[in-house]
């Protein structure tokens, strides 16, 4: 059985954080979305991607911005649709709507006491406040595929590649398995001039800080039991002078081991 990739262990620990806040059960979710309580089950486990309008409606029950798990979604989708590529393809969900019954928008109205207006708290201590949100929506440069990165440089410094829409169409500077088995990646954007770094497969304790000279050093600690399956990823640093090395180390537990890696700045 292949794991689920990171980037969909990550949509969907995010999605379970989103709907426990929201205190949304199963049944829930099923009636007030066209989507059945086994396939939330499914997207809720990471053993499905769920389709966008799906998160749409979770984020309209929840009262969350639909920008940051938008680039969540983009990224699980990209890798869903990558690993889809090259093995055989899964067969349809039959408990899904068809493609016309999915085109249409989930609807607006809320029944009373439904909204719940929780913020998510970010792997790493960050949070998504309505100023970053807001950020996305009006400002930043213009990707090519239409999309709006909303920092760049100096100005990514400390803050997430999701909310910013920096991690959407990255670059893998560096990939490497570290001696205790955690995957580890260095990645940049180029419209943002700033990188992060991320893991996975880690255990809890275990810290991941990205380093690069003239800049604040970026850090991580897994802290959360339910990211342990997913990726966890540091905030943005921006990027040195070209070649300039951006280092990545991981502390493990319980021994405190820590190994460092290093990739040159694009």
């Amino acid at each position: 059985m292949n794991p689920t990739p990171p980037e969909c262990a990550r949509l969907a620990a995010e999605l379970r954080l989103l709907r426990d806040r929201s205190r949304l059960t199963l049944a829930t979710l099923a009636e007030e979305t066209t989507y059945s309580r086994s396939s939330w089950q499914r997207y809720l486990s990471g053993k499905a991607l769920p389709p966008w309008l799906a998160v749409r409606g979770l984020c309209r029950l929840a009262g969350e911005p639909e920008p940051r798990m938008r680039a969540l979604w983009e990224l699980a989708e990209a890798e869903w649709s990558r690993r889809a590529s090259i093995r055989p393809a899964r067969t349809a969900d039959q408990d899904d709507p068809p493609a016309d019954a999915q085109a249409v928008p989930p609807p607006t109205a809320r029944r009373p006491g439904r909204r719940r207006a929780w913020l998510v708290v970010l792997a790493g201590g960050v949070l998504a406040t309505c100023a970053a949100v807001a950020a996305v929506a009006t400002a930043g440069t213009g990707g090519g595929g239409g999309f709006h990165v909303s920092c760049n440089g100096a100005a990514c410094n400390g803050r997430d590649p999701g909310v910013t829409l920096c991690g959407v169409e990255p670059q893998t500077l560096l990939n490497v398995v570290t001696p205790a088995g955690a995957g580890l990646e260095i990645r940049s954007n180029p419209l943002c001039r700033a990188a992060w770094a991320r893991v996975w497969n880690t255990r809890l304790g275990d810290r991941l800080t990205l380093s690069a000279r003239g800049e604040p050093q970026q850090s991580v600690t897994v802290d959360d039991p339910r990211l342990l399956d997913a990726f966890v990823y540091t905030t943005l640093i921006a990027l040195p002078a070209r070649h300039s090395p951006l280092t990545a180390c991981l502390t493990t537990v319980p021994r405190r081991t820590r190994q460092c890696y290093s990739a040159p700045a694009p």
